[in-house]
């Protein structure tokens, strides 16, 4: 992995850990997802997962889109883990923690994708304007 690849790591997870602090020291509920028939959608998270792969793949320049989509398939291994062995019933089942989840894990990692993938055109050309 390139310096330039773990700076991107290093960017992208403070972005996340720094919104999610600041939201949770405000105290306010900016998060709370929508929900729908297949499940709750978290806007913000989406947003900010976007916005903090852009900035990693803008850093990196090039090849962030795994990284990227591995860094946020491990933030949600930690989500449902933690999900699961918290959870009280209907939900103590793994499968009905990723049945209510599935959608917003679905939703996350393209956000990351194509966050990362944006952040690594532009990062691109901004190299290669600056010559």
């Amino acid at each position: 992995m390139s310096k330039r690849a773990l700076l991107g790591c290093i960017a992208a997870l403070a972005t996340m850990l720094l919104f999610d602090l600041l939201i949770s020291l405000s105290g306010w509920q900016l998060d709370l997802p929508l929900e729908t028939g297949f499940g709750g959608i978290p806007l913000g998270s989406l947003l900010v997962t976007f916005g903090a792969m852009l900035l990693g793949g803008w850093i990196a320049r090039r090849r962030f889109r795994w990284i990227a989509l591995g860094l946020a398939a491990a933030l949600w291994l930690a989500v449902v883990g933690v999900v699961w062995m918290t959870a009280e019933p209907p939900m103590d089942s793994l499968a009905m923690v990723l049945k209510y989840n599935s959608l917003a894990i679905g939703l996350s990692l393209a956000a990351a994708w194509f966050g990362a993938m944006l952040g690594e055109r532009l990062g691109e050309r901004r190299a290669a304007v600056a010559g």
